[in-house]
């Protein structure tokens, strides 16, 4: 039986802690700000620069150019792979209005140098003539340990470049406003902070000994993680770990998180298309192995067809009980010995249960919330289904009904299992109406959700027609919800799963269209 997963984005915080952390200097900033910003220009509208490229997405990639020891790093794709292209095609032909603000014709590399621009950074620099003749359409960065630097890592960059003679004449003065050095190894310029040579010295020597490329853990976790997609980022969180614990926090992280850094493994992630949907992926390699914690999340499957939202957690109780001790350290470390202590204690006597006793009997092995949307006569359709502690999920139910203005839980059996609900009409249709793993939209959005250890569905279709009136129409309507409204017309679902392997783990998030 595979273990329950633990979420903990470690690697997520690592790589966020080392950008924050070097971004104090404000022109090591700018070196990490370059990527950072066409990095989101490129989520947010990916495919406008694949109108006018070939499909060939071939050549070496970031990586090839940053040294083995390299403990986090990031990319950028705009030459993906074939398929890439053609399923990014699909995708943006599910919005209509994606043409009119980025074009066949956009030029991506460009609006992010210009986003860099008006934040004050690269003032110097001319695009047309100092960027746009030798810069290619890759480019990375990845932070390597050097006991020099300030943080004890270094921020290198790698820029894919399409004219080597073109990139050695304009590279100093970008290097210049970047406060470092630059130079082109291979299909890449290389550049890192420093005031003198000897710091990109260091790098392209440490490189030739052996890049990240090679390194047998980084390609080990991209291949588990499979096609690199558009954005795709890497992290060591044992390694990278301890350079952000000797930060003491100063990248504002809690410390009960810093200190368990090397038990999250490595961490690689990928956003990329299937079809004409898009998808985050994430697959993590040497996870400290946990407790296992039996149960699973089919359950989600056997909802209401015309379910609108729904989270189910397989194993929770045992999982909920294992984390436990570290959650009420982290607790305890945020507001305080007394204040917790007190504050736990009202809560028990409010709710009339135990912490964490009576929350890990009521989550059981199988946990399911679900919504169905508003009721015009009984208000929302919530309801909860699983195999814990029946009292206790009656109890809870109760004071949280309390708290919504009166009225009581509905407790009634179902598929060996109880159901509580606000609503005893909808309690009913939880236990006897069937049908969501059937349904196009979910099968879509979930993959293999018999195998995941966690899930959770949202249909926006069905959301948005719903509560089109909140959405765009209505008089109060907030501005631009037209163009959200719009946009929402065109998605389809969002589905969210993740399964765990002993000492690996997956997780994926996907939004698909219409």
């Amino acid at each position: 039986m595979a273990p329950a997963v633990e979420l903990r984005g470690a690697g997520a915080e690592e790589l966020v802690a080392l950008m924050q952390a070097n971004g104090r200097d404000r022109r090591r900033g700018r070196v990490v700000a370059l990527v950072g910003a066409v990095t989101g220009i490129v989520v947010l509208g990916t495919g406008g620069i694949f109108a006018f490229q070939q499909l060939s997405g071939s050549g070496p990639q970031p990586e090839s150019v940053l040294p083995s020891s390299t403990v986090a790093f990031a990319k950028v794709d705009l030459d993906p792979s074939a398929g890439q292209k053609v399923d990014a095609f699909r995708f943006l032909r599910s919005f209509p209005a994606a043409d009119k603000q980025i074009g066949a014709d956009t030029d991506l590399r460009k609006v992010a140098f210009e986003a860099i621009q008006q934040q004050g950074g690269l003032g110097k620099v001319d695009y047309a003539k100092d960027v746009q003749p030798w810069l290619g359409q890759r480019m990375g960065i990845g932070f390597v340990p050097d006991t020099a630097a300030k943080e004890g890592a270094r921020p290198v960059l790698a820029l894919g470049i399409s004219d080597a003679t073109a990139a050695r004449t304009h590279l100093p003065a970008l290097a210049s406003s970047l406060g470092g050095r630059c130079r082109v190894l291979e299909e890449y310029a290389v550049c890192t902070s420093g005031t003198t040579d000897a710091p990109l010295d260091a790098i392209v020597a440490a490189t030739a000994r052996g890049t990240l490329a090679e390194a047998s853990t980084y390609r080990q976790d991209m291949r588990d993680l499979g096609e690199d997609g558009v954005v795709s980022a890497w992290v060591d969180s044992a390694k990278a770990g301890e350079m952000v614990s000797a930060l003491g926090g100063a990248a504002g992280m809690p410390k009960a998180n810093l200190t368990n850094l090397a038990d999250a493994g490595r961490t690689a992630v990928a956003l990329r298309f299937d079809g004409p949907n898009l998808e985050l992926a994430g697959h993590v390699n040497g996870v400290k192995a946990r407790p296992s914690a039996t149960g699973d999340v089919r359950t989600i499957t056997t909802l209401p067809w015309n379910t609108l939202a729904a989270v189910s957690v397989g194993g929770a109780g045992k999982s909920f009980s294992a984390a436990w001790p570290e959650l009420e350290s982290s607790l305890r470390a945020a507001v305080g010995d007394k204040e917790f202590t007190a504050g736990l204690k009202q809560v028990e006597q409010a709710v009339g249960i135990s912490v964490p006793g009576d929350v890990a009997a009521a989550l059981g092995t199988r946990f399911t919330v679900v919504f169905g949307g508003i009721d015009p006569t009984s208000g929302p359709k919530v309801a909860v289904l699983g195999d814990g502690d029946a009292d206790v999920l009656r109890t809870v139910a109760d004071h949280a009904a309390g708290l919504a203005g009166g009225g009581q839980a509905f407790v009634r059996p179902a598929g060996g299992g109880t159901v509580v609900s606000l609503s005893d009409d909808y309690g009913q249709e939880v236990a006897t109406t069937h049908g969501l793993g059937d349904m196009p939209a979910f099968k879509d959005a979930l993959k293999d959700p018999q195998d995941a250890q966690v899930a959770a569905y949202v249909d926006i279709s069905g959301l948005a027609a719903q509560f089109k009136d909140d959405v765009a129409g209505s008089k109060s309507a907030p501005a631009g919800a037209s163009a959200g409204a719009s946009a929402l017309d065109h998605l389809s679902a969002l589905g969210i799963t993740a399964t765990g392997h002993g000492s690996d783990a997956d997780f994926r998030i996907r939004l698909t269209t219409k």
